[in-house]
């Protein structure tokens, strides 16, 4: 068809030959016949023995925690107040430590604080058996000699 024509023009020779051998003009094939050897289909024993086409495990995103879990500087000036009081801070540490309620950064300093108080108080305990025995001998050998 001519742009200025309305009219279809009949086909001549020359334009049929064109149309044969245009890749553009000819019929398209069915999916089914078309053979590319670049689009052939996945087999399940080929997808779980390439690593490459393993499934990959993707990490939920990130969601940030709804109130600041960080401590003011005021809240631990109060902490370490009270932390001074002899027999209240070992109560304090045990309820901040292992209490629900409290922030994680304060929680974790609680349960540090709680292990060197053991720590110490196993060394302290070592040693005051360590200077009893000592110093018992010391004393023994001292009444044995003056004997």
């Amino acid at each position: 068809m001519d742009q200025n024509n309305m009219y279809p023009q009949e086909n001549t020779g020359a334009q049929t030959a064109e149309k044969a051998q245009n890749p553009y003009t000819q019929p398209m094939q069915p999916a089914e016949q078309v053979q590319n050897p670049y689009m052939q289909p996945i087999q399940p024993t080929e997808q779980a023995q390439n690593p490459y086409m393993a499934p990959v495990n993707q990490q939920p995103a990130y969601q940030p925690p709804m109130e600041s879990d960080d401590v003011s500087m005021g809240e631990w000036m109060w902490t370490m107040l009270l932390l001074y009081i002899p027999v209240v801070n070992f109560i304090l540490l045990i309820v901040w430590a292992f209490g629900g309620g409290t922030k994680l950064s304060k929680a974790n300093y609680c349960k540090a604080q709680l292990l060197w108080m053991l720590i110490f108080f196993c060394l302290s305990f070592v040693l005051t058996i360590l200077i009893i025995f000592v110093g018992v001998g010391l004393v023994g050998s001292q009444i044995s000699s003056h004997m």
